[in-house]
This record gives structure tokens, C-alpha cells and sequence, in this order.
């Protein structure tokens, strides 16, 4: 697109006001959040499907001494990256104690795990004053998915991704081992 189209499509937009572009930006942002944490919600659960059957059918491999390193090596990294499935999709719960008339920083109003510690009329209040102040829907918008997308990041995401390692690992692991024992042992 050239400029000259770039400019009139400015031109054409020009009277339209800018809250539009607000609202858009923390919905669509607050709908990919919730997106990519059920993503991750469903890799996990992957990973634990998987490594559940791999544990199930490599124990009985166990009683096979030609295969016990091997399946030792990778039951413990498949057990692991199960482990790290489960806390992937675990909620992480933490509810705030209300110790006086004001809410303590930190707060996030649009967050069920701390607005379900008020009162329903106090709920009603908070949110109608957010909505009757300035900013404060933005405000607590922007809060709630900067909550969520600290949370995606450092812990649903940090152990899928330690799931997927270790799982990875156990395999190379494993593999390497009985392939030394098959080329070297005998």
C-alpha cells in the first residue's frame, strides 16, 4: 500500500474518536491471553495423556534386563514431565484476606479469586465505581491482563516447557543407553 493510500485512509478515520482503539486493544489483548492459556491448558494435558500411556506400557518392561536402564532412564524423565504437566494446569490459587474498608494493592477486581472474598453488594459497588471513574475500567482492565499474562509466562508456559524437556530428555537418554548397551555391552 503507498503512502498516498496510507494517507487518505488516515484522512477517512480522522473524526473517529480513539476510545474505540482502546477498548479493542484490551479486549482482543485480554481474549489472546485466555486463548493462550488454553493452549497450553491443552498441551498439557497432552503431555500427561502421553506420558501416562508411556509409563504404563514401558513398567512392564522393567523385569527385562536388556531394557531395565533404559526404562529406568525414561519412567523417571516421563514421570517428571508429568509432574510439571500437572503443575502446568493446576490453579494457582491465592485469595486475598480483606483487613480494612480498602482493597490492598494488588487487587484485581475482574479476578474471581480475589473479588469472590467481597461481599456481593461491595462487588457491585467496586465495579459500578469503576465504571463511573475515569480510567478505572482501563485501569483495571490493563491490571487484569498484565495478572494473566505474568501468570501464562512465568508459570503455565515456564513448566510446560520444563514437561517438555524432561520428557525429551528422558527419550534421548534412554535411547543413548540402550544403544550403547546394544553396540558396546555385548
Amino acid at each position: 500500500m503507498g503512502d498516498e493510500a496510507m494517507q487518505r485512509g488516515r484522512e477517512l478515520f480522522a473524526d473517529i474518536p480513539e476510545r474505540n482503539t482502546g477498548d479493542v486493544l484490551l479486549r482482543t489483548t485480554q481474549q489472546h491471553h485466555v486463548s493462550l492459556s488454553m493452549m497450553a491448558d491443552t498441551k498439557a494435558s497432552i503431555v500427561i495423556t502421553v506420558c501416562s500411556i508411556v509409563l504404563t506400557l514401558s513398567l512392564g518392561k522393567l523385569a527385562d534386563p536388556d531394557l531395565r536402564y533404559s526404562v529406568l532412564i525414561l519412567d523417571a524423565f516421563t514421570l517428571l514431565a508429568l509432574l510439571l504437566a500437572v503443575l502446568a494446569v493446576l490453579p494457582k490459587y491465592r485469595p486475598f484476606k480483606l483487613t480494612g474498608s480498602d482493597l490492598p494493592p494488588g487487587f484485581n477486581l475482574l479476578f474471581m479469586g480475589h473479588f469472590a472474598e467481597l461481599p456481593r453488594e461491595r462487588f457491585l459497588a467496586e465495579i459500578a465505581h469503576s465504571m463511573r471513574t475515569d480510567g478505572s475500567v482501563y485501569s483495571a482492565m490493563a491490571n487484569d491482563i498484565y495478572s494473566l499474562g505474568t501468570y501464562l509466562a512465568q508459570h503455565k508456559y515456564r513448566y510446560l516447557r520444563l514437561a517438555y524437556l524432561s520428557f525429551l530428555t528422558g527419550f534421548v537418554l534412554a535411547l543413548l543407553v540402550q544403544t550403547w548397551r546394544l553396540l558396546f555391552a555385548h
